[in-house]
């Protein structure tokens, strides 16, 4: 008789909302933390979790997602957190920080050419490399932590470059996905094969049990994440 892969469920985390009074794009900046409602947003991510066996939350370096992670962990008795580079913003933020978004067409023009072919420009990363370094964690809850899973904390167009490459979509649409902050990616796999996601929006968070979100389930690939107008710049 054959013997039965283990059903492992994860679940990949956007940092919730981000204190920015001047409303600038923040990209790898520093002293971005979570504002009052990023706050209650991460703590009902944790109330959420806590009712799952994850306990192992790897997460991005940037304030941002490490405050997610830390509140997350709050809520789950027994939670290590790990910071790996491997979940951290998407290389282009750098080239487009500091600036607000009406002025990045004539501030930071190379953005155009970003939007129709990421990866293209060498200041960029092709979808593809940002996929494999966010599933490279992944990989590691699924052999570290069978049955029990785990959960990574990280940025949009990580997030969405994950799921363009598990759709198997065009790189251009990497920006026509949308994992809003305080969102998440459910994924569950059978032995280390992804078999279905669903997408997890943060005014689904609070009060939604993992049961429910486990009958939204769709088949990995399949196309048919919801897709929304991107602010994934701002990740």
């Amino acid at each position: 008789m054959a013997q039965t892969e283990t059903h492992t469920r994860l679940y990949l985390v956007r940092h919730c909302l981000v204190r920015n009074p001047d409303g600038v794009l923040y990209g790898h900046l520093p002293d971005f933390p979570l504002s009052d409602e990023g706050v209650r947003q991460a703590h009902a991510l944790g109330r959420y979790l806590a009712t799952t066996p994850a306990r192992q939350i790897y997460t991005s370096p940037l304030e941002r997602a490490v405050q997610t992670a830390e509140i997350i962990a709050s809520h789950l008795v027994g939670a290590t957190i790990t910071v790996t580079d491997e979940l951290t913003e998407a290389r282009f933020g750098r080239y487009l920080e500091g600036v607000r978004p009406r002025d990045v067409p004539w501030r930071r023009p190379l953005w155009f050419v970003h939007m129709i072919r990421p990866g293209l420009l060498r200041r960029d990363e092709r979808v593809s490399e940002m996929a494999d370094r966010v599933a490279e964690p992944l990989n590691r809850l699924l052999a570290d932590h069978p049955g029990s899973g785990g959960i990574c904390v990280t940025h949009g167009d990580p997030i969405q470059a994950f799921w363009v490459k598990a759709d198997g979509r065009p790189d251009w649409s990497l920006h026509r996905l949308q994992c809003a902050k305080g969102g998440m990616l459910v994924l569950d796999y059978e032995g280390d094969r992804l078999v279905a996601k669903r997408y997890v929006p943060p005014d689904e968070v609070d009060g939604l049990v993992p049961e429910r979100a486990a009958s939204g389930l769709v088949a990995a690939g399949d196309g048919s994440s919801a897709v929304a107008a991107s602010d994934a710049t701002q990740a």
